[in-house]
């Protein structure tokens, strides 16, 4: 009899010291973007890279802390390596990009993707393409501030592009790539929650493949000011912006001019123009001279017509055409997708200088 009260004792002890699932922090991993792309690495590495968000999103008590992760790559259902991060390892790669706090500025692309996540942890992956990596799982552990640990596990499918418009660049002749895609260095910018993954910033240059005139900060001394913008493939137009002002010089952009505009935080896209292609690809060229858009939504495009000049208008930091394509016509909220051009020979990386014909 005592044995059997001894065993009792014991179960309820044990039974007292697990965590209640009450106490367990709430919350779910959700990936951005939606669906993870994986490119070649330019250059002959033999390599792809892919990068993806891991959001904790949480219903009330944000105040979580991420404590330890795996995660496991995998190719046809098989894991082909293992990785454990720690907590310091992970403190390193945590932010707070996609949600919206009282110092967010108005013209802030946390406007238009909005989450309410504790945290999000950046993951970025490079692997020989021999692997054929396809899903990525992460299984992730936090705590909240009273020291109560919870797990949960999300796993990513990983797969390839596959472009279905044929695509030109969007201006002709001289010019360099500035930023780039997520994969080779990222965009960033005055936004960088903004879902730019796979948009690229291009700059014209002169027949000496030159980028400036002179040494002076106005516009104009960019090679590229003034440039023809042209639609990059057949469409109608979703959207047409050409009210937002130029800013005055090279250099760091007015946010409270753009701030004081309507829909600000499309403003800070400057004079922009979305063609929907028909496909569920959507072109987007942003940052164009004021006054110099010449579509309107509705109107039918064809590849290679005029749409604008490039301008410095925006959230911009020079004399740019920033392109990027993307699933919907929403920038900042629908998905950029990788993509190529028919008229540049070979991918385009940062720093590379083209002539597109």
């Amino acid at each position: 009899m005592s044995r059997v009260l001894s065993l009792l004792v014991l179960l309820a002890c044990s039974v007292s010291v697990q965590p209640s699932r009450a106490n367990q922090p709430d919350f779910r991993l959700q990936v951005v973007p939606a669906v993870v792309y994986k490119v070649d690495d330019p250059g002959n590495t033999r390599t792809s890279s892919f990068v993806f968000n891991i959001a904790v999103i949480c219903s009330t008590d944000c105040a979580l802390t991420p404590t330890s992760a795996h995660v496991e790559l995998s190719t046809a259902g098989s894991t082909v390596e293992r990785q454990e991060w720690t907590k310091e390892m992970l403190a390193k790669i945590k932010n707070e990009n996609y949600r919206i706090r009282p110092d967010t500025p108005a013209v802030s692309g946390v406007h238009m993707f909005n989450l309410p996540e504790a945290f999000d942890l950046r993951f970025y992956v490079r692997r020989p393409q021999a692997l054929a990596i396809d899903s990525a799982t992460v299984r992730l552990t936090v705590t909240d501030a009273k020291g109560h640990l919870a797990e949960q596990m999300l796993r990513i499918p990983v797969q390839y592009y596959q472009q279905k418009t044929s695509l030109i660049l969007p201006f002709r002749g001289r010019g360099v790539v500035g930023q780039d895609w997520i994969t080779n260095g990222g965009h960033g910018g005055y936004a960088p929650v903004i879902l730019t993954d796979f948009a690229i910033d291009v700059r014209g240059l002169d027949q000496n493949w030159a980028e400036q005139k002179d040494d002076s900060d106005e516009n104009a001394a960019s090679a590229g000011w003034g440039r023809e913008i042209i639609a990059p493939a057949a469409g109608t137009v979703t959207y047409a912006r050409n009210d937002v002002p130029d800013n005055p010089h090279i250099g760091e952009p007015d946010m409270k001019t753009l701030a004081a505009l309507h829909d600000p935080g499309m403003a800070g896209l400057g004079n922009c123009v979305v063609i929907d292609h028909g496909n569920s690809e959507y072109s987007v060229l942003m940052h164009m001279q004021q006054g110099s858009v010449t579509v309107k939504v509705g109107d039918r495009v064809t590849q290679g017509q005029v749409i604008g000049r490039l301008g410095n208008s925006g959230g911009a930091f020079g004399p740019h055409l920033h392109y990027q394509l993307q699933s919907g016509p929403q920038p900042g909220r629908d998905q950029t997708l990788p993509f190529k051009f028919q008229n540049v020979n070979g991918p385009l990386f940062r720093g590379r200088e083209f002539n597109a014909k």
